[in-house]
């Protein structure tokens, strides 16, 4: 019975592989990019809404202009297909909304699919209008195409490969129905749209170009205000968003142990003495080692902070709290270690952690790190170099 099922899940498997790797193809960019401005050049796919608006404004004055002079029964069938699509597509697109907000995947393939369609409909329409031999909708229906592809190629930008299929798909139908059309100067028209297309596909790449260059500049702005000029480690900043973004996951989750986050707080022992011994370049030497020693010290999922001074914060993603122990013990046993800081001696600095787990002591990026600040000074109280968790009645 179970081989049954496998077998008829098999064709459907196949199906959505298939789907995955088309969109995969269709929404990569033209050059290879790291995974991270791929997600925000498709993101800009679902940022510009006025273009389908405008889009489907004009649909409905060519139909209707066609329905007008021609008195034909088709431009209704393309004026329903159009709404309906305009419809699903704004539906689509507030999913998508919804989707990028809860940091999951949003339905893109679905959106470019309906995108498509809407294109392969919008050129079959034009070529009726070229087909009826009528000068005023074989105009209005060259205005059209040329709007449309100019507005693909800048709205579209940040996937090329769909943006030159989408053009294909609204300018083909228009200019086979212009080479053939008897109308006298329209195999002008037709012969003339290839070079245009091409002109276009230019400013495409032109602008896909400017696209990935513009979100570079903005993820390299991000990252300079989100790290720690001093030791490279992401900064308060990012800390608050990165907790923020953790407990409103758990907040839409049923709270369970696997989804149980712990925040360390840390503060180094014997720093000051350091930083004035040795002065304050010294001091900073020290800070960037026991930032590279943290780092290495915890899981590559774990996240390390340096929020100031020597202060620092650790985020461990689904960690018990025997877990949270070990590795706080493991941290301390790391940075007991002497450190080699260019001055005449080898120097040594001990840390102490306190840490609070959620949802147990709190579901919130204030609650969590008063607890793990309460817990740090338990921890410094009680002789310094070692772990204290939370108590539940401190918070």
């Amino acid at each position: 019975m179970n081989r049954l099922a496998d077998l008829a899940k098999a064709p459907r498997n196949d199906r959505d592989n298939r789907a995955a790797r088309l969109f995969a193809w269709f929404s990569a960019p033209l050059r290879h990019q790291p995974a991270a401005i791929r997600a925000r050049l498709l993101e800009t796919t679902y940022d510009r809404k006025f273009a389908i608006l405008f889009a489907s404004l004009s649909v409905l004055i060519l139909a209707g202009t066609t329905i007008i002079l021609t008195g034909a029964w088709w431009p209704w069938l393309w004026i329903a297909a159009d709404l309906a699509l305009l419809a699903y597509r704004f539906t689509l697109i507030r999913r998508c909304e919804a989707a990028r907000q809860r940091g999951e995947d949003p339905p893109l393939g679905a959106l470019m699919a309906a995108g498509g369609t809407w294109s392969i409909i919008f050129g079959l329409g034009c070529f009726g209008c070229v087909a009826s031999e009528n000068l005023v909708l074989s105009v209005l229906a060259a205005l059209n195409v040329a709007g449309v592809i100019g507005v693909v190629s800048s709205r579209n930008a940040a996937t090329p490969r769909y943006a030159i299929l989408v053009m294909l798909a609204v300018v083909l139908p228009f200019m086979f129905g212009a080479l053939f059309s008897p109308s006298r100067g329209m195999m002008v028209v037709g012969l003339q749209l290839p070079f245009y297309v091409a002109g276009i596909i230019g400013v495409l790449v032109h602008n896909h170009a400017i696209s990935v260059r513009m979100i570079r500049a903005e993820f390299d702005n991000r990252d300079l205000a989100v790290r720690d000029a001093l030791t490279g480690l992401p900064n308060r900043i990012l800390l608050q968003e990165e907790l923020h973004r953790m407990c409103k996951r758990l907040a839409a989750r049923a709270a369970g142990s696997s989804q149980s986050f712990v925040v360390l707080s840390m503060d180094l022992d014997g720093f000051k003495h350091i930083n004035d011994s040795y002065g304050h370049a010294a001091g900073d030497r020290l800070l960037r080692r026991v930032g590279e020693r943290l780092t290495n010290t915890f899981r590559a999922t774990d996240m390390v902070f340096r929020i100031g001074g020597d202060e620092f914060i650790v985020l461990l993603p689904t960690t018990s709290e025997i877990e949270a122990a070990h590795l706080a013990r493991r941290a301390i046993e790391t940075i007991a270690e002497p450190f080699d800081i260019e001055v005449v001696t080898t120097v040594y600095v001990g840390l102490s952690i306190g840490s609070a787990r959620a949802p147990v002591d709190g579901d919130t990026p204030e609650g969590l790190l008063t607890c793990s600040d309460l817990a740090l000074y338990e921890a410094k109280r009680a002789g310094k170099g070692r772990h204290r968790a939370h108590l539940s009645n401190a918070c």
